[in-house]
């Protein structure tokens, strides 16, 4: 027997109550248990030891859709656990009797596994969210034999009082935030005698049903020893309490303490159910149905109310002598949502009408077999199909998920068609009554005036028979070149375009019944006449000609010829051509079908292509200047008879204008001009040239060789003379003879005043020189003297 750590575990469970806050302290993620043991025998097989060796199991569940605490016994006591973890210690209180056996027996997680949701009712899915998860503890005890019963117990506060939307706050009990949980085991004198194994439940509990939906869960238990079982509904029991909270002690035990270091002694008090809407025998609600057969453990009912709900189911454990003895109970307490659910069984079949009172009703044209298909959902719920048809020979029926006859006798057959019959869950079986008519056949064919050469419209003439006394009432043509339906038993139809259609008929007898053919027909005619775009007159050389074929009906199918009478040939519908000779010419064009119709034409005198002008002029001097800005242009044009110059500026804005053939211009500034020429040929014929001028611009330099500073506005500075417009880089500097400078400038009109230092320089001769690049972007360099006269 294990020696628990109690020093250890009254340390960490004070280091809980310092760094965890009031709600992380409840238990309320732990949301359900239960106790189960098997008996091994005497330790080391030897009876006078006295001491029987048991396996214990705890199963633990745990909501698992908040942020709650994780099982004991996980290292830190919250969040998921680590890859490899090396659990902390949870514990137990044992009893004999009403005295401890061991107060701490140290647990600890062996694993964890989700729980599967089970609704009790295999057709239906709930649409809000679940989640448990089952902790499972295994250790082994070994007990000495008593004449009492030994109680193990787990204790821990609270139970989840949230009860906001998604809270998972418990519904069904009064303050469940202020009241905990106990799950226990006694293991009797007689069990203990006997070396008894307890039952142990087959399934997890439910952790969710549907409202106002039947269930079935099956909660019953395997007992090993061939006992008596016998089952019910009990009331969950509370543990634990809120002392201790705040460093507040309210009792000098720890009993009533969020987490107990030493759980309270047998008997354990019930919970208090939330009436009037709730009570032991009413756990799931006042109106709610809810019961357990105490023979199997089948647990059945429906509830009406939405919430979360305590529950707990009891199994007593009675040998089978004379005199039964109680040899052990097993209690399971468990928490469970009831929420809305999706049915998902429906029955429906493919492609039907149906009649007033909702059945399906299935449309066979023509005895024979036909398949009724089956659009029934959802799949994986459906274990069964069942269909039944009163059929001429009598029943006929069927297991697969469609329905296969072959039925030869014309008439109108009732059906079933059951999806999951005998299921124990009603919402599970959905029943499709439908009819199967048999109605004669009718078969749909025609035929059509063969086209020939001439484009003429083909007459459709129905030949579709019936079965029976069965007429057809409807006619549907599609004649496949994107014309209306025509709804005529009899049709004349026009093809605007050649090709190959694939005519199809669909006629519709008085039973509704449809059939179909489809039969091609080849439509080539030839073209009634020749047509091309019309001419635009004549065409001056080199003449682009684009022929526009207008002739219908024709496509790409057909084969043209063309002669363009100049020895020029082409096999296109609309051809294109270049003529590069003068002349008058005609133009031949053949066309075959792709069924060998063939027409041909001559086009006479079609193409009038003349001789053109060939615009060209000149201007002298070749670069006109900013010095000599006038220019005379010259005709240089060949075969014109007349002639016009527009000259325009930069911007588009016009000029100028002239019809003579030369004519003289001056340039006004330095801007490019555009020179354009139309020009006329006797023909008819034009043409133009534009051409683009731009006046030069140069500069000129020249300086005195004397000036005379005395202010009266006559040769007082010293500055160059000449046009320098466009210059760049321009320095002028003047030195004495000595070669003191005494004078420089980069502005080519400012000019040395005859002063040095703010004193007037002296008469005499002095010497400068200039530099600068000019508007032609040479560089230019001048030097020379000039006289100073005072």
């Amino acid at each position: 027997m294990r020696i628990p750590k109690k020093n250890t575990k009254a340390l960490f469970y004070g280091l809980i109550l310092l760094i965890f806050s009031f709600g992380e302290l409840y238990a309320g993620h732990i949301v359900g248990g239960e106790f189960t043991y098997s008996c091994r025998g005497f330790l080391n097989d030897d009876p006078s030891t006295n001491v029987k060796v048991y396996d214990v199991r705890i199963n633990m569940y745990r909501d698992c859709l908040g942020d709650g605490a994780w099982f004991d016994g996980v290292p830190g006591g919250f969040g998921p656990p680590p890859d490899n973890f090396s659990s902390s210690e949870g514990n137990i209180s044992i009893y004999v009797g009403d005295q401890y056996f061991d107060p701490t027996f140290d647990i600890f997680l062996d694993r964890f596994e989700a729980v599967p949701e089970n609704l009790g009712n295999p057709c239906l899915v709930i649409t809000e969210p679940t989640c448990q998860q089952i902790g499972i503890y295994e250790f082994t005890l070994e007990l000495p034999v008593s004449d009492e019963a030994y109680t193990l117990t787990y204790q821990r506060c609270c139970r989840n009082g949230d009860t906001t939307p998604g809270g998972g706050g418990i519904t069904n009990l009064v303050s469940p935030d202020a009241i905990g949980t106990t799950y226990f085991i006694r293991i009797t004198p007689e069990a203990q005698r006997q070396c008894n194994d307890s039952p142990k439940f087959n399934i997890d509990p439910p952790i969710a049903l549907c409202v106002n939906s039947e269930f079935q869960i099956d909660m019953g238990a395997t007992e090993a020893d061939g006992d008596s079982l016998v089952y019910k509904i009990c009331s969950p029991v509370v543990g634990g309490g809120l002392d201790g909270l705040g460093g507040i002690n309210n009792t000098e035990t720890t009993f009533d303490d969020i987490v107990p270091e030493r759980e309270s002694p047998f008997p354990y008090t019930p919970v208090t159910f939330r009436g009037p809407q709730f009570n032991a025998v009413d756990q799931l609600g006042v109106g709610s149905e809810l019961s357990i057969d105490p023979n199997t453990g089948l647990l059945e009912g429906v509830p009406i109310l939405r919430g979360v709900m305590a529950l707990a189911v009891c199994v007593e454990e009675w040998s089978r002598d004379s005199i039964p003895v109680l040899l052990s109970e097993t209690k399971r307490e468990y928490q469970l949502s009831v929420n809305l659910c999706g049915n998902q069984v429906d029955a429906d079949l493919l492609e039907t009408e149906l009649d007033d009172q909702g059945r399906f009703f299935i449309r066979q044209c023509g005895p024979g077999q036909n398949t009724i298909i089956n659009e029934s959902t959802n799949e994986v719920f459906i274990d069964k199909y069942s269909w039944i048809l009163d059929g001429p020979d009598g029943e006929i029926s069927g297991g697969s998920r469609d329905f296969t006859t072959n039925i030869s006798t014309v008439g109108v057959y009732p059906g079933l068609m059951i999806l999951n019959e005998g299921s124990s869950a009603e919402n599970c079986i959905d029943t499709a009554e439908f009819f199967l008519g048999v109605f004669p056949e009718a078969t749909a064919d025609f035929e059509f005036t063969q086209p020939g050469c001439d484009d003429e419209p083909i007459d459709f003439v129905d030949l579709s028979t019936t079965a029976g006394a069965n007429t057809i009432v409807n006619w549907e043509w599609d004649f496949v070149d994107g014309s209306a339906l025509d709804a005529r038993q009899n049709p004349r139809h026009r093809y605007q375009v050649p090709g190959e259609f694939p005519v199809s008929l669909t006629i519709t007898d008085n039973n509704e019944c449809s059939a179909d053919t489809m039969i091609p027909v080849t439509y080539f005619p030839s073209p009634r006449t020749i047509l091309i775009e019309p001419d635009e007159g004549f065409g001056c050389i080199p003449f682009t000609k684009e022929f526009i074929n207008l002739s219908r009906p024709i496509n790409d199918d057909y084969i043209f010829e063309w002669d363009f009478g100049d020895g020029g040939m082409a096999d296109v519908a609309s051809p294109t051509h270049v003529y590069e000779n003068e002349g008058v010419y005609d133009v031949y064009l053949g066309i075959t079908s792709p069924t060998g119709c063939f027409v041909d034409t001559i086009f006479q005198n079609l193409v009038d292509v003349r001789s053109a002008p060939m615009a060209d002029f000149d201007w002298t001097p070749a670069e006109p200047t900013n010095l000599m800005p006038d220019f005379r242009v010259f005709d240089l044009s060949v075969d014109a008879n007349r002639q016009r110059y527009v000259i325009n500026s930069r911007t588009g804005d016009q000029l100028f204008t002239t019809p003579a053939p030369d004519f003289d211009y001056t340039l006004r500034d330095s801007s490019s001009i555009f020179i354009t020429q139309f020009v006329t040929h006797p023909s008819g014929c034009v043409d133009t040239i534009t051409k683009e001028l731009r006046l030069k611009l140069v500069n000129t330099f020249f300086m005195p060789n004397a000036f005379t500073p005395n202010g009266d506005g006559l040769n007082d500075f010293f500055l160059p003379e000449g046009i320098l417009i466009g210059a760049t880089e321009y320095r002028l500097r003047v030195w004495t003879r000595w070669g003191e400078l005494v004078f420089t400038t980069d502005e080519p009109k400012t000019g040395w005043d005859g002063s040095f230092k703010g004193r007037a320089s002296p008469g005499g001769g002095y010497l400068w020189d200039v530099q600068y690049v000019d508007v032609g972007g040479e560089f230019q360099e001048f030097k020379g003297g000039v006289v100073l006269l005072r």
